[in-house]
C-alpha cells in the first residue's frame, strides 16, 4: 500500500533554539541525576556489604522498593508527596532529578555491591595486617580495583538514565519530549519531530554505548 506522506523538516531552522534549550535541560537532568545516583549507590553499596544483618536491612529495603517500582510512578509520587506530606515545595525540575536519582541510586548500589564483593578477600586481610583501618582498606585497596569492573555497567546505566529523562515530562519539565509534544501540537509534524529528538538522544547515547562496550572488552576480557 503506497502512502503519499509529505515529509517536511523545514521547521527545524525556526524551532532549533527551542529544541537546543530543551536538549540542554535534558542534559542537566542527566548529569545531576547521574551524580546523585552514583553518590547514593556508593553509600548504599558499602552498607550492603556489611557483615551485620541489621546494617544491611534498611539499604536492602531501599534497593528493592526503588528498583521494583515503575519509575514514572516514583516521579509522580515525589511530585505529590513532597509538598503534601512534608511541605517541601521544589520546582518540577528538581523533583524529577530527585526521583531519577533515588531510582537509579538503587541500581548503582547493586553495581557497587557486586564490585566491592568482587575484590579478593585476601587483599583486604593483607591490607589490615599491615595496619590499615577498614576505611583505609576500602578507599585505598578495594574501591580502586572495583571501579574498573564497574565502569561498563555504569556506562549502560547512563544510557538508560538518559532515555528515562523523558519521563519527567509528565510533571511538566520542559525537556526534549515535553517540547516535542508542544511543537507537534502546533505543526502537526509529529513523525518528523520524533525522528529529530531521537537523533538528539542518540548523539549522547551512541558515544556512551561505544565507551561502555570498549570498557567491557578492556576490563572483562578474561
Amino acid at each position: 500500500m503506497e502512502t503519499n506522506y509529505d515529509w517536511d523538516f523545514s521547521w527545524i531552522s525556526d524551532y532549533w533554539p527551542i529544541f537546543i534549550e530543551a536538549w540542554a535541560k535534558t542534559s542537566q537532568v542527566l548529569l545531576l541525576s547521574a551524580t546523585f545516583s552514583v553518590t547514593i549507590g556508593l553509600f548504599v553499596g558499602i552498607l550492603l556489604n556489611s557483615n551485620k544483618p541489621l546494617v544491611r536491612a534498611i539499604p536492602r529495603l531501599y534497593v528493592e522498593i526503588f528498583r521494583l517500582t515503575p519509575l514514572i510512578l516514583l516521579i509522580v509520587f515525589f511530585f505529590l508527596i513532597l509538598p503534601i506530606q512534608f511541605g517541601l515545595r521544589l520546582d518540577n525540575f528538581w523533583t524529577g532529578v530527585i526521583a531519577l536519582s533515588f531510582n537509579y541510586g538503587a541500581f548503582a548500589a547493586v553495581v557497587f555491591q557486586a564490585g566491592i564483593k568482587g575484590v579478593p578477600k585476601g587483599q583486604r586481610e593483607a591490607a589490615q595486617a599491615i595496619g590499615m583501618t577498614k576505611s583505609q582498606v576500602l578507599i585505598r585497596v578495594v574501591l580502586p580495583q572495583a571501579v574498573f569492573k564497574m565502569l561498563s555497567p555504569f556506562g549502560s546505566m547512563l544510557i538508560y538514565l538518559n532515555k528515562d529523562t523523558s519521563l519527567v515530562s509528565v510533571i511538566g519539565v520542559t525537556e526534549l519530549f515535553n517540547v516535542s509534544q508542544s511543537v507537534g501540537s502546533r505543526l502537526f509534524r509529529n513523525m518528523e519531530i520524533l525522528i529529530f529528538i531521537a537523533a538528539l538522544y542518540l548523539i549522547i547515547n551512541i558515544p556512551l554505548a561505544y565507551v561502555s562496550e570498549y570498557l567491557n572488552r578492556k576490563f572483562n576480557s578474561d
